[in-house]
């Protein structure tokens, strides 16, 4: 990573641009840096002061395909000079009909030209100068100006391992998109019809072909391969000349002696009458590995070639260079792997060796049926909302938050599935003659069905549900449902009830918040000494707003505890590398609401508020945590015990 604080690169035409981060000071040039189009350069003379979460406020660094190597960073501003190839007047003409200009309109909310009085003219082009104010969107940012030339930069997130996160999030993501598809269709329902047909939505088999391309999968499997082919052993009859036969078949010899061949005299003469013949039938062995199984695999390889391919074009057709790059390298990777020696004697594929024991069992070769599965199921898949987002996924929008928000449901899933079983009557999946239909969507009731049982054969009725909405009721009512007051949409929720019809409903809420860190989660539940504003003086506004602010997270959680009827925890969900449902000092993250549980203590079990670590490539005991939560609320809802949180009303 090269640290820098002020750039220029030019965009033809004699026009440049010119960026200079509002923050640091400017230091020396950089060494070593080989940008295309780089004009000037000079690197951040404070770069620990003026870092954050591990992040310059811009740089140039290799962070891989996904992301492009020049980088700026969120909630960071920046001076911005651009020199057109048009006269004052002309420019002035163009900012009236596009806000923006010089750039797209669409980055109006990020760049704020200031006043043409300012601008300055050099050498006929006029430079428009401005700020660029990023907020907390992490993505790709297109600087190309609208009169050409060509500019992306990085805008990463204020998190110290972001772009080891954002890389693992997505595959995880992918890997259990892939999960989900395999575990709601049979294997051999499924048509292996030779075809060219390729995704109904490219983005969709990107995001799909993405976890195929993990370096764990299918690199992975194809070493396997090479490193323990299968083969067969071939027998196979050749006339060798006489002087080559090492150890002689009579069964051959007899059936297989060439009578013209016989030559009077020599060394079998006594065998055959007085003659030798020059040559003889001989068995060889030999193991080859043009088997079915591995006609399969080549022609597998060969067919997710050419989806990378032809998703590198399509992805240029649109301009998403991240992609690009990203199935450009997975075409190189399993071209390579196509050019060893062993597919040289591999035919065409004629029949799909379904019933193979090598391609059910063996390792290498059953991993890359279930990856075949997975893409050709990817088809049929109908996710519009997944759709969306991996349209964002590409490589050109960063929607990271949303992004964690859809892998933390799918977590929760999985978590429940330790221990519960799926049943019908949910919304979240739906099998249709047009495929598998995934209903999650934000603002939309999605919904997963489980069911529990304990060790004495009580059952729990479990539900998971994706961002629900809890509304006031117009009407009296019974039912502990809903919110009495304002409208409430957690981003998951958990209902729980016993299997009798009397059985009281159980709610727990649960908010993905992937900006969070470790030390931000623990300043949550800090213990502050009591302030009296009158003896402490007059009130600090911005103390206290500093405050609120710091704590909004924790006040949502108390929020959803009281609001949402039938309520007995919320909890924040955050890609931390602890692990939650400490209760006791000096760090706890668990809290009760009931004084007698004041330091720890007390007798209940359930957690009105707190807090889970939940990252991507996390230590298994996060989701533990967790399990164990959940399991506590669904052993005791198929106890007997009655809920009694306190009497409110005299």
């Amino acid at each position: 990573m090269i640290p820098l604080h002020r750039v220029r690169f030019e965009l033809g035409r004699d026009c440049w641009i010119d960026i200079e981060a509002a923050l640091g000071e400017a230091g020396a040039k950089p060494l070593g840096l080989d940008a295309p189009g780089l004009l000037l350069a000079e690197e951040e003379k404070n770069l620990l002061e003026f870092s954050s979460g591990g992040i310059p406020p811009m740089c140039w660094r290799d962070a891989g395909h996904l992301f492009e190597k020049f980088q700026l960073r969120e909630d960071t501003d920046y001076f911005i000079d651009v020199a057109t190839p048009y006269s004052l007047e002309d420019a002035i003409e163009k900012l009236k009909a596009n806000p923006a200009w010089p750039f797209a309109p669409r980055l109006k909310s990020a760049f704020l030209p200031e006043p043409p009085r300012r601008w300055r003219q050099e050498n006929g082009n006029t430079i428009v100068t401005g700020q660029l104010r990023l907020r907390s969107h992490a993505g790709v940012l297109d600087l190309e100006p609208e009169f050409g030339g060509e500019l992306r930069a990085e805008v990463a997130c204020r998190k110290l391992h972001y772009f080891e996160e954002f890389k693992e999030l997505l595959n995880s993501l992918a890997g259990k998109a892939a999960e989900l598809l395999l575990s709601y269709d049979s294997p051999v329902s499924l048509s292996f019809q030779a075809t060219d047909e390729i995704a109904k939505s490219e983005a969709a088999l990107h995001f799909l072909l993405r976890d195929v391309m993990s370096r764990d999968k299918l690199p992975a499997s194809i070493e396997e391969i090479i490193a323990r082919p299968h083969g067969r052993l071939i027998e196979r009859v050749e006339i060798a000349p006489i002087e080559d036969i090492v150890e002689v078949d009579i069964e051959f010899v007899a059936d297989g002696i060439d009578y013209s061949e016989l030559k009077q005299g020599g060394p079998l003469a006594r065998l055959f009458r007085g003659y030798t013949p020059s040559s003889l039938p001989q068995r060889e062995s030999f193991e080859s590995l043009d088997t079915p199984e591995n006609r399969y695999t080549k022609a597998f390889l060969e067919h997710c070639s050419l989806l990378a391919r032809r998703l590198e074009m399509g992805m240029a057709a649109r301009r998403r260079k991240a992609s690009e790059r990203e199935a450009r390298g997975w075409s190189v990777t399993i071209d390579e792997a196509l050019q060893h020696d062993m597919w040289r004697e591999v035919g065409p594929l004629t029949q799909i060796p379904a019933n193979s024991q090598t391609l059910l069992r063996k390792r290498g070769y059953k991993d890359l049926l279930r990856y075949d599965l997975s893409l050709r199921m990817a088809m049929t898949l109908a996710w519009d909302e997944g759709t969306n987002l991996s349209d964002g996924l590409v490589g050109d929008i960063r929607p990271v938050n949303q992004i964690y928000e859809y892998w933390c449901f799918f977590m929760l899933r999985e978590i429940l599935l330790g221990f519960c079983a799926e049943v019908q009557g949910g919304n979240f999946i739906k099998v249709s003659d047009d495929g598998l239909q995934v209903e999650l969507r934000k603002g939309r009731r999605s919904e997963c069905r489980f069911e529990f049982s304990n060790a004495l054969g009580k059952k729990a009725q479990v539900a998971l549900f994706y961002n629900k909405r809890f509304t006031r009721s117009k009407s009296p009512s019974t039912s502990w449902s809903g919110s009495y007051t304002a409208a409430f949409d957690p981003d998951f929720s958990v209902r729980v009830s016993g299997s009798n019809d009397d059985a009281s409903v159980h709610w727990l809420h649960f908010d993905a918040k992937y900006r969070l860190e470790r030390e931000q989660a623990d300043v949550l539940f800090d213990q502050e000494e009591d302030m009296d504003a009158d003896l402490e003086g007059a009130f600090d506004y911005r103390t206290e707003i500093s405050r609120v602010h710091k704590q909004e997270d924790l006040y949502k959680m108390h929020t959803y505890r009281d609001a949402i009827l039938g309520s007995r925890g919320a909890y924040v969900l955050f890609p931390g590398d602890g692990i939650g449902g400490e209760r006791m000092l000096p760090k706890p993250n668990f809290f009760v609401r009931h004084p007698s549980a004041l330091g720890g203590a007390g007798t209940h079990r359930i957690p009105s508020v707190g807090a889970f670590d939940l990252a991507p490539g996390g230590a298994p005991a996060q989701a533990a945590a967790i399990g164990e939560l959940l399991m506590i609320v669904l052993e005791t809802a198929c106890s007997d015990a009655v809920y009694d949180e306190e009497s409110g009303m005299f």
